[in-house]
């Protein structure tokens, strides 16, 4: 191996995320679909349980373990100033799949109502742009999602 191979090497990101930077990503995902939820100023209980579902599946969290990682991340979302707060860590340690089916919840919420608002659609777009999706990636994210999944049953299964 090279002197370039090893360095290359060092300066990859890792493949293992320690444990407090995994408790981090869970809270910058939290936040991010709390903040969705609240996009149209109207928090309904069927985003909140798509939220939860999100997270359960996401993380392989069980019930109590979601409804604890959401208390915090509503409570630190609500002193967030920024979004960048939370996509610059996801952005960092998110592959793409992971930030595609970030991208695919966020739209599972929004939906969750039944009502897509149009400041809910702005919020993705402009979570996408700062996690690095492509507008075309997030235009093709949307398309298959609602292709693919009937108006009422775009909600995770419980």
């Amino acid at each position: 191996m090279s002197i370039w191979d090893r360095i290359r090497a060092a300066l990859a990101p890792s493949s293992v995320v320690p444990e407090e930077i995994e408790h981090q990503l869970r809270l910058a995902t939290g936040a991010l679909l709390l903040e969705m939820c609240r996009a149209d100023f109207k928090v309904m209980v069927e985003e909140r349980e798509s939220i939860a579902r999100a997270i359960r599946r996401a993380f392989d969290l069980n019930p109590d373990e979601t409804r604890e990682l959401m208390a915090i991340a509503e409570a630190e979302s609500e002193c967030a100033v920024s979004l960048q707060i939370y996509t610059s860590l996801i952005k960092e340690y998110f592959g793409e799949a992971q930030k595609h089916r970030l991208i695919e919840d966020l739209w599972r919420v929004a939906w969750a109502d039944g009502e897509l608002h149009t400041l809910e659609e702005n919020l993705i777009n402009r979570i996408g742009r700062l996690l690095e999706v492509p507008d075309r990636t997030l235009a093709e994210i949307r398309r298959t999602f609602e292709a693919t999944t009937p108006l009422e049953q775009r909600q995770l299964p419980a």
